[in-house]
């Protein structure tokens, strides 16, 4: 029996939060992101989307094609509070969620729908999606679909506040025609190479890879990943949250691939102080850090390369943590092209149990310092006289 996985992806999350905030701004047009002539637009809302502007593009050519456009600053931490309210909501309809990034996961709701009596499918994703705007005024698209990819799919279809099924029987009527743009992982710097060499919806990939032996060899191992989620083959199995994390973990496929260090870090930057917000709420201390890349590149068969970096100690420490990030970006980036970037945290251990060690520690090194006093005023008492001393007390003298 195939699964009912769904792919909930929250619209213009960062721009929502900041009307959310800011009631004032419902229905205006807005981003968020930099400001000046290096900043980076992360999220437009809709009414800003109407003037030509979208996620990725240079704040200065978005405020030139908008004269009123308001501009708000990254809040990690409020989206971070708001993308745990949106994870607490979804779990009272699964516990199987595996949660993507900031604003989007996927579930599992293959029993649990079961509980509902198999009643309309719409009806049910409906009140999810109603449900979750009334509680928490955030807006989502739904897809629903066996497999991972199609869902992904799916919900990328109709925006915002969408509800989309595809079935296996579904995908050459619904997935092949649309451009091959829209293929999830393949982005703007690819698109126009296959377009190039004839290929200009998804059905024209999967006939050109299963006929075609030049187009196999020219987009290489992927072509078989790519065959197997268009025949509905590919993965259906999450990777679940736990209540007890071994990680906390964020990944962004960037709106258009880049290959600028210094907006790849920016945004690097920005997923880490929302992981370690998030880290700190949930009171836990990390010893390891680990930055992620997927390659852009076909030759490379979007490869994903992965740095991390300890610490010797556990820590919370903000500045600590953005500034070992920063010196690993530094050192790992090879100037390749970057569809996707991730940020975690590691190794966690409870910051409770960590001070209770420490504290513990303390203790036994104040026995010790106490058992050194009681020999040394016996050996005094007995001499009658103040010979011995701790060495460390003749040094603060001398």
């Amino acid at each position: 029996m195939s699964k009912i996985l769904l792919h909930i992806d929250l619209n213009a999350f960062f721009a929502t939060c900041e009307e959310i905030k800011n009631p004032a701004l419902v229905g205006k047009p807005l981003i968020v992101g930099g400001d000046g002539r290096s900043g980076i637009v992360s999220t437009a809302s809709y009414e800003a989307r109407r003037y030509g502007i979208h996620s990725g593009m240079p704040t200065f050519q978005a405020k030139m094609l908008c004269k009123n456009l308001i501009i708000c600053n990254c809040d990690f931490k409020y989206y971070s509070l708001m993308s745990r309210e949106f994870i607490n909501y979804i779990r009272q309809y699964s516990p199987l969620i595996e949660q993507m990034s900031i604003d989007e996961c996927f579930v599992d709701v293959t029993e649990t729908y079961k509980k509902y009596g198999n009643s309309d499918i719409n009806r049910y994703l409906k009140n999810i999606q109603d449900g979750l705007f009334k509680k928490t005024k955030l807006k989502c698209s739904i897809g629903v679909a066996p497999t991972k990819f199609l869902a992904k799919m799916a919900s990328d279809m109709k925006k915002p506040m969408g509800i989309t099924i595809v079935r296996k029987k579904d995908v050459q009527t619904v997935i092949f025609p649309l451009p091959i743009k829209n293929y999830f992982g393949i982005g703007k710097k690819t698109y126009p190479k296959l377009e190039k060499i004839g290929i200009f919806t998804i059905g024209d990939l999967y006939y050109a890879i299963k006929n075609n032996k030049e187009i196999v060899s020219f987009i290489g191992s992927f072509s078989n990943s790519i065959v197997n989620e268009l025949e509905g083959n590919s993965d259906d199995n999450l990777n679940l949250i736990t209540s007890d994390p071994k990680s906390i973990g964020v990944s962004r496929t960037l709106m258009s691939d880049s290959d600028d260090a210094r907006e790849i870090k920016d945004y690097l930057l920005k997923l880490a102080r929302g992981v370690v917000e998030d880290m700190k709420s949930k009171n836990f201390l990390t010893k390891t850090i680990t930055i992620q890349y997927k390659d852009a590149n076909f030759d490379t068969s979007f490869k994903t390369k992965s740095y991390s970096k300890s610490f010797d100690e556990p820590t919370e420490d903000m500045g600590q943590i953005i500034k070992e990030t920063s010196d690993l970006f530094d050192k790992s980036y090879e100037g390749n092209l970057i569809r996707l970037i991730g940020f975690s945290v590691k190794n966690l251990k409870e910051k409770h149990a960590v001070v209770t060690q420490m504290h513990f520690d303390d203790y036994e090194e104040h026995e010790k310092e106490n058992e050194i006093s009681v020999i040394i005023g016996d050996l005094n008492r007995k001499t009658k006289s103040n010979t011995f001393i701790r060495l460390s007390d003749l040094e603060k003298k001398n």
